[in-house]
């Protein structure tokens, strides 16, 4: 045996005969070196950091961005998924198109022109959940150093895509009405002065996460008057748009995009559930296109069989019927939130109030910084996301987000008490 290779020897016989294999491992490689820039920029989500912390007994957990299990349409599913095996059988489990099967493309074509989105197939791409879309277009963006215009604060899964790829990360001012459109352009115009190339606005306008801030409709057309007049790129992030609570949507910035410079992804896992990783992307068709080869080098093609299934609730109506039974449902749980937060009467203490959505967005008492106070937190029984997490500049220490899906009414009501504890336990002023 040659020097600095392992060593596999046979391991003694069990007590029943079998016999296994041991490993006995060289020393431990120091493997750093090997790692590519972009690699050893990554880092753990904050929340997937916090996911043996959250599940322990007896936490309230406002930290997991999910949909409550309890809207999943599992009686639904079940029949889809027999249906499909009887009428399709092996084909149902087959490769498919780069593109998704070319039925579910044109049905997606359909949900989205009830949105008021005209694309053709050549501008409408599957991928394996909406996070899957930004890594592609990251990767079809963006070059080492180049400059990513993002909201404060912004969603933690475009963060860490856009870190992937190198990018700059720049953060533009949001406000109660949406994007700060005057900051937008300070801030382009910073990018375009240190001569680095801004290649586009990343937004995500319906119900924000994290902040559930939902950009006006005098906002969104502000938003995209001013990228017309920067020739800028606008990636439309929209996973939560159809979990409004008023009466009517808001217009998607791709339904008002009047020259071809919006590039949208959406989702069903918010509707359906989240299983079912197939979501998608539309956009120019050059973008499109090189999209489609980035994502053959990741995977030639997503699941068969989930997208067959999503089909099936497109056509059937059951995307609908999802919609306006979960409306409601969500509704009276961000109601319970917000009126437990407002029951606690800390001096100091603001939130958001979303119109629709997942998310609350707090913001600490001066002087208060929410990580420091999450083991306190923990002590007394709840558990947040600290916001500073989703600040690429360095700002939103006294900010959190509750995620108000998972708990019941009941629950979310304690977990603001227990909150309210806490605060005051870190800020015995309050």
């Amino acid at each position: 045996m040659t020097a600095g290779t392992a060593d596999l020897t046979r391991a003694p016989r069990s007590s029943s005969g079998a016999e296994g294999l041991s490993y006995t491992p060289a020393a431990m490689a120091d493997h750093e070196p090997l790692f590519s820039k972009s690699a050893r920029a990554m880092r753990f989500s904050a929340i997937r950091r916090m996911a043996a912390l959250i599940e322990r007994p007896g936490i309230i957990s406002f930290a997991p961005g999910q949909p409550s299990p309890e809207t999943f349409p599992v009686a639904a599913f079940r029949d889809i998924v027999n249906d499909i095996v009887d009428r399709e059988s092996a084909a149902a489990f087959q490769y498919v198109l780069t593109r998704g099967v070319a039925a579910l493309v044109e049905a997606v074509r359909h949900y989205a022109a009830a949105k008021g989105i005209a694309a053709t197939a050549d501008q409408t791409l599957i991928t394996d959940g909406s996070q899957q879309g930004l890594d592609l277009v990251s990767r079809v963006l963006v070059d080492p150093g180049d400059v990513v215009l993002v909201e404060l604060p912004s969603y933690i899964g475009a963060i860490s895509a856009f870190r992937a790829a190198q990018a700059r990360m720049v953060g533009v001012r949001l406000t109660e009405e949406g994007i700060d459109t005057e900051d937008l352009r300070r801030r382009h115009a910073e990018g375009r002065a240190a001569g680095r190339a801004v290649k586009f606005l990343y937004v995500v306008p319906s119900f924000q996460n994290p902040s559930g801030i939902s950009h006006s409709v005098e906002n969104r057309r502000q938003l995209m008057q001013a990228a017309r007049e920067l020739d800028l790129l606008v990636v439309e992030d929209d996973p939560y748009g159809d979990l409004y609570f008023e009466a009517a949507p808001r217009p998607t910035l791709k339904s008002i995009d009047s020259d071809g410079r919006v590039v949208y992804l959406s989702s069903f896992s918010k509707i359906l559930a989240p299983g079912l990783r197939t979501a998608f992307l539309m956009g120019p068709e050059d973008i499109l296109a090189k999209i489609e080869i980035a994502k053959q080098s990741a995977n030639l093609c997503g699941s068969s069989l989930d997208q067959r299934i999503i089909l099936a609730c497109l056509t059937r109506g059951l995307i609908e019927e999802q919609k306006a039974r979960i409306r409601p449902y969500y509704k009276a749980k961000c109601d319970a939130l917000l009126q437990g937060l407002q029951a606690e009467g800390i001096p100091g203490l603001t939130w958001t109030k979303p119109a629709g959505g997942m998310f609350v967005w707090v913001t600490l008492p001066e002087g208060m910084d929410a990580d420091k106070l999450l083991p306190v937190a923990v002590e007394e029984g709840v558990a947040y996301v600290a916001g500073a997490s989703f600040f690429v500049d360095g700002t939103g220490a006294d900010t959190l987000r509750l995620n108000f899906s998972k708990e019941d009414a009941d629950r979310l009501r304690e977990g603001a008490r227990r909150l309210g504890r806490t605060i005051r336990a870190g800020h015995p002023r309050g």
